[in-house]
């Protein structure tokens, strides 16, 4: 992971502040399921150097619908899934 404000990269140089989840449309053309949902897990980093914080998505689930999604969501929040 590289600092998007001081450039400064490496594991030791970053820590994780805090994690959510949330639904995030996959718009990218190149993205094989462009048009569908992912419910994605993220981690937002602080950089030691700098404080600066940033996301880094850990983990993403695509889903055909946004229903599917939410569905997937609010199972991990209410300790279903």
């Amino acid at each position: 992971m590289i600092c998007k404000r001081c450039g400064k990269s490496g594991g030791e140089h970053f820590h994780r502040v805090e994690s959510f989840e949330r639904i995030a449309l996959a718009d990218d053309p190149a993205d094989p399921n462009c048009g569908h949902y992912y419910v994605e897990s993220v981690s937002v980093m602080g950089c030691a150097a700098c404080d600066h914080r940033q996301e880094a998505i850990a983990k993403r689930w695509p889903f055909k619908t946004l229903r599917e999604a939410e569905k997937e969501l609010d199972s991990h929040i209410i300790g279903k899934g």
